[in-house]
């Protein structure tokens, strides 16, 4: 049993150490400086975070994929593992889906203040 879950959490970490890497690299601007100093507002700063957020929350929920595709391979024909599997795929995914619409909206309003 111990086996199992450090080949698991082997792969789980080879499969996740790109995407960190990447998101690490993704070129996130620092927050700029707010108004009424040299240059830059509130609204950028406040864009700037919340695409940081944004972004978290979507590699968290690209990690829950891994996570529930892995789960579902080593199930080995237990029913009730396979459905806990396909629940951690579809939530995530369904995250997925909500932080891309949160993203469009939030980046929407943020762009329609003058």
């Amino acid at each position: 049993m111990q086996k199992k879950h450090l080949l698991t959490l082997t792969i789980l970490g080879l499969l996740v150490a790109p995407t960190i890497a990447l998101a690490a690299s993704a070129g996130f601007s620092t927050v700029t400086p707010f108004t009424g100093t040299s240059s830059g507002t509130l609204i950028e700063a406040i864009t700037n975070i919340v695409n940081a957020l944004l972004t978290l929350a979507a590699v968290v929920a690209a990690v829950f994929v891994i996570i529930g595709g892995v789960r579902y391979v080593t199930a080995q024909g237990d029913e009730d593992a396979v459905e806990a599997a396909k629940n951690t795929v579809i939530y995530a995914v369904i995250g997925v889906i909500v932080i891309a619409l949160s993203a469009v909206i939030i980046n929407f309003v943020i762009t329609a203040i003058p």
